[in-house]
């Protein structure tokens, strides 16, 4: 038979002859091995502990029954069975009154019972579900200690963790259950909802067996190649499984972190010269008033961002400082802010002001234009804002109801001129097919709001596709997580060193392998994952 796969790789023997143990020995040994003590048994608010018109207080442990036979009654009218007196009936919605320990009436209310056999815990479950009184909550919590030493407040996420101790998730699962709960928007909720059914597990269980199949050939050639004849064909099998493989990882890492971005939110950075409309902009987007506007230019020095729903994508709007030459102080701070957050956006507005753009050029009311046989004068753009301009920049001409729009010699001038200093745009993207100048660059007057209904639907657009998410389960993104990201890197860095590896150094090749089998298993936690677990769990509400 081949080795177990978390075996060590023909590691002799070197355990010391058995001896009887003296009886000194013995007895220590006796006194310490007593059976260790029961779990406790939790509780906590499953709901927020604001008024609201139902409340949930969940209990799970060996004595939740504790609760039911000691602090609650039949509703009012009914009576209760020798039976039921113990014990409720199983995963059915129960009318009980609610009482303390000393017999007070506190509640009426619905109470559910989940055997552990049935329980995402594992363990006997009641739900308590009363009217949402804060003070009513708050006295239940303080009561429930009062029924035995083993009553305690669960820990943050710890529900959850019992479920995934208990097999009944993988941590896949779990992250997508607590995505689930802090989705703001409806992409966020779609994806989270996804990864909490299980699909990302499906995916992750799947490449592992792949690496564990091509684990199993190499083993198989370390344990029987020389004795059974089977050497032949199968190292290259192993490698071909490896190859595979490695592309299908690939092309989950290649997404753009798509799934990374929708889970957290797309950063979307308003950027451009002073007083060239960016602020006003950004409190079109609002629709309110979240930026100060002023004609001074530069009154924008810091950063200002707002979170915005926008047609259900979690988007996180920032303001910038002008961008400039300036001496001043805290101008030049702000201007570093502006550039660094531009760098790190997903999307950019770019917003050119007309009179700066075409500062020696009269507007298209004053004059032929297209069929002018005089050359428009080449645009202005300053050099710090242009080297912001990238294929994920919306290119946003502001100030139309001062200057009129463009004529369409001045924006043929503007697309050679970016285009000669190696600019690429949302717009203007390699293959695209022959589109009218507005799908190129978005005229609008911020002032009186002409164009900035075309402008939300351009970004839309953007948006959607980018990051808006297929209907095929199979296009979804996996890679929700940095932690998934860095262990399918590992994942593939262990790949391709088998992969580089003679097929002489056979021993070394199961190494990798095992490497590359153990870090995808700790994506879903089918290895021992005491860290990681900490790090996902911190992240929940107590009641989860």
């Amino acid at each position: 038979m081949l080795r177990a796969l978390g075996g060590s790789l023909r590691a002799p023997c070197t355990r010391p002859p058995s001896r009887a143990l003296p009886r000194s020995a013995l007895a220590r040994l006796s006194s310490t091995s007593r059976a260790p003590p029961p779990p406790p048994t939790i509780f906590a608010p499953a709901t927020g502990m604001g008024k609201s018109a139902i409340s949930i207080l969940r209990i799970s442990g060996p004595d939740a029954l504790e609760v039911w036979r000691r602090m609650t009654l039949p509703a009012r009218g009914r009576t209760q069975s020798e039976r039921t007196r113990s014990e409720p009936p199983v995963r059915r919605a129960v009318l009980r009154r609610i009482v303390a320990p000393d017999g007070e009436l506190l509640d009426e209310g619905v109470v559910l019972y989940f055997p552990p056999h049935s329980a995402l815990t594992a363990q006997p479950t009641l739900e308590l579900h009363l009217h949402g009184s804060p003070a009513l909550m708050q006295l239940l919590l303080r009561l429930l200690p009062s029924l035995g030493s083993g009553f305690r407040v669960a820990e943050p996420g710890e529900f959850t963790r019992l479920a995934f101790e208990a097999g009944k998730m993988d941590l896949t699962e779990v992250e997508g259950i607590r995505d689930l709960v802090e989705a703001d928007t409806e992409a966020q909720r779609k994806l989270a909802a996804r990864q909490a059914s299980g699909q990302m597990r499906a995916a992750y269980d799947s490449m592992r067996g792949e690496a564990i199949e091509a684990m199993a050939l190499i083993e198989a050639l370390i344990d029987f190649g020389e004795d059974e004849g089977i050497s032949e064909g199968v190292y290259e099998q192993a490698r071909q499984k490896a190859v595979d493989l490695s592309e299908r990882i690939r092309k989950y890492l290649d997404d753009g972190r798509r799934g990374e971005i929708l889970r957290q939110g797309i950063h979307l950075a308003i950027v451009g010269p002073p007083n060239a409309g960016k602020s006003s902009l950004l409190n079109w987007l609002a629709q309110r008033e979240a930026a100060i506007v002023t004609a001074v230019p530069g009154t924008t020095r810091d950063v200002v961002e707002l979170a915005l729903d926008f047609h259900g994508f979690p988007v996180h709007v920032a303001d910038t400082a002008g961008l400039r030459k300036t001496r001043d102080e805290v101008e030049a701070i702000g201007i570093e802010r502006a550039v660094a957050k531009a760098e790190t956006a997903d999307i950019k507005l770019c917003v050119l002001p007309l009179d700066e753009l075409f500062p020696s050029s009269s507007s298209s009311s004053s004059s032929s234009s297209s069929t002018s046989s005089t050359a428009p004068a080449t645009p202005h753009i300053d050099p710090l804002t242009l080297s912001l301009i990238d294929p994920y920049t919306l290119l946003v001409l502001n100030k139309l109801d001062a200057r009129g729009p463009p004529t369409r010699a001045q924006l043929e001038a503007l697309k050679g001129y970016l285009r000669r200093e190696g600019r690429r745009w949302a717009g203007a993207r390699a293959g695209a097919g022959p589109r009218e100048e507005s799908d190129e660059f978005a005229l609008v007057s911020v002032r009186d709001g002409t164009g900035l209904a075309q402008l939300a639907e351009r970004l839309k657009r953007e948006v959607k596709r980018r990051f808006e998410l297929s209907d095929a389960l199979e296009e979804t993104p996996i890679v929700t997580h940095e932690r998934h990201r860095r262990h399918l890197e590992d994942t593939l860095s262990s790949l391709t060193a088998f992969l580089e590896l003679p097929s002489d150094e056979i021993v070394l090749a199961g190494e990798e392998l095992r490497y590359a089998v153990r870090s995808l298993g700790q994506i879903t936690g089918l290895v021992d994952t005491e860290e990681v677990l900490g790090e996902i769990f911190r992240g929940f509400c107590i009641g989860k």
